[in-house]
């Protein structure tokens, strides 16, 4: 018998943020430019504009990693409430239009 989605989550089997992969061409050519820019820089950087390049990426991933995570929270939060009012309101499915 197949586990519950709630049952692989609590397992650990799930990983939304590792599920989250976009394959579309847009996506895939701006990640192999931002890719090649950045190893371009790399390279030529030294010293403190080097370290301060590095900390600008460490900066970018912090943030977009959290904010990954509130998209994904809020997406929750609204398609529970959704499903919650819907449940909620199920008398109203029932009237007939007057």
């Amino acid at each position: 018998m197949a586990k519950s989605i709630l049952q692989q989550l609590y397992d650990g089997k799930i990983y939304p943020s590792e599920n989250i992969n976009p394959d579309t061409l847009k996506y895939n050519e701006a990640a192999k430019a931002l890719s090649e820019e950045t190893e371009y820089l790399m390279k030529i950087l030294s010293g403190d504009a080097l370290k301060r390049f590095q900390k600008i990426n460490t900066l970018q991933c912090e943030t977009l990693s959290t904010e990954l995570y509130e998209s994904f929270a809020h997406g929750f939060r609204l398609s529970t409430a959704l499903m919650a009012e819907s449940l909620h309101n199920t008398n109203d499915l029932a009237k007939s239009d007057e």
